[in-house]
């Protein structure tokens, strides 16, 4: 029979499963769910033989009021093995997504690049300009130290090197007066050279830009939309969940299933309900997760206490003002309401912006575990090839050797 998990209460990060291969092994999650609710089921297959299974959403197998887990285990399991045997379809909800990670990056895919940014090789121009901060030490760090002005370089042919030690005496001959203005018009000339260099730069720039346009838009033309499959490989690809949301007619408890396809996986279940979290996504389709939803609650949390503190403080404000016997009077050190909005601004930022990083990281180990998985897979297959291919030489070598032995000794003459 298949092993369950009761959650009447699921607000709790993804649950880790080993599952083996049989139907007797599929792993359950069982959840309560009202009329006209959304529930959103989220799969992550990490680690195993082959990154890849059957995910099942089922149900009502019993009625919402049923709180005996023994009762709940044993119709669990009977509508499983009914659903199995197809005795569910068309009378409730019985859908069965086959979800895999093992071959989602085998594609070529012609959409893959629509957001990348394009590299410098896509515009080449043959150009000598600086960058940004090389053209601003340039243009305002002029440098006249003549210990550098006139310095000799190896490279330098010898009629370079007496051009630099000619001015360099002419130099040292000038009174202070003179190397002063001769030092005004030199940084005339290189304050002229930037402008041009700068008027240069700003062209090559303009043309840079025209062309990544141009390139863009070319690359607007040749791409296609993705379909909703191929937007759901690309979450996949990126460590992120193989999800699906239904919308529940019926109430009663509902559950979950994920068997493995060939052998032991380790995968990531979770069951989400949108009387838990709130409704679905408009650009996802799906229920967020519920640590989303925690970060949510605690942002409220904050405006709530940031709100009644405010009219504390306020309040506190006023009582001063009265005691020095104007009510206008502003009070030292207050903390102004347009202060205290702002840093619950900047709070719900940083809340938001650690969030967002915690996910990424989450996605990111995800997708690495995957990684990990698929190349343990490909070096199998390749030692496994590498070995049928040593085998098969030596059976074909084998079988050169005793063709060739036995026409020897059925030839008389070769015999001798």
């Amino acid at each position: 029979m298949a092993t369950a998990t009761l959650l009447t209460i699921t607000n709790a990060i993804p649950m880790t499963y080993k599952i083996q291969k049989r139907r007797e092994n599929a792993e359950c999650l069982y959840e309560r769910v009202e009329d006209k609710e959304y529930l959103t089921l989220a799969v992550t297959i990490l680690t195993g033989g082959s990154l890849s299974g059957t995910a099942r959403i089922a149900g009502p197998f019993s009625p919402i009021d049923n709180t005996d887990t023994a009762s709940l285990y044993g119709e669990g399991q009977k509508f499983y093995d009914e659903g199995m045997s197809g005795l569910h379809k068309g009378k409730s909800l019985w859908a069965e997504y086959p979800v895999s990670y093992e071959d989602i990056y085998d594609n070529d895919d012609d959409y893959e690049d629509d957001d990348e940014v394009l590299h410098d090789d896509d515009i080449d121009f043959d150009d000598d300009d600086m960058d940004d901060a090389s053209f601003e030490d340039y243009y305002y760090d002029f440098d006249d130290d003549s210990e550098y002005m006139f310095e000799e370089d190896d490279q330098m042919t010898d009629e370079e090197i007496a051009e630099v030690r000619a001015k360099k005496v002419a130099h040292e001959k000038m009174d202070p007066k003179e190397k002063e203005a001769h030092k005004k018009e030199r940084k005339l000339e290189n304050e002229a050279k930037a402008k041009v260099m700068y008027a240069k730069r700003k062209e090559h720039k303009a043309k840079r830009e025209e062309k990544k346009q141009t390139l863009l838009n070319n690359r607007d033309k040749q791409r296609r939309e993705m379909t909703g499959k191929e937007k759901e490989q690309q979450k996949m690809k990126s460590g992120e969940a193989f999800e699906i949301t239904h919308l529940i007619k019926a109430g009663g408890w509902y559950m979950l299933c994920l068997e493995a396809t060939y052998g032991l996986i380790t995968a990531e279940l979770e069951l989400r309900k949108s009387s838990d979290v709130g409704q679905p996504n408009h650009k996802t389709g799906h229920l967020q997760t519920y640590e989303r939803h925690e970060m949510v609650l605690k942002e409220r949390k904050l405006f709530a206490e940031g709100k009644t503190e405010g009219e504390k403080r306020r309040a506190a404000e006023a009582a001063a003002a009265q005691a020095v016997g104007d009510s206008n009077l502003p009070v030292p050190g207050a903390i102004e309401a347009e202060d205290l909005a702002h840093s619950l601004s900047q709070m719900t930022r940083l809340n938001r912006l650690l969030n967002s990083i915690k996910e990424k990281q989450t996605a990111e180990r995800n997708r690495l575990s995957i990684h990990a998985s698929l190349n343990e897979h490909s070096h199998s297959r390749m030692v496994l090839s590498s070995l049928f291919e040593t085998v098969f030489y030596i059976c074909v070598s084998g079988f050169q050797v005793y063709t060739i032995r036995k026409w020897f000794k059925g030839n008389a003459i070769l015999g001798y």
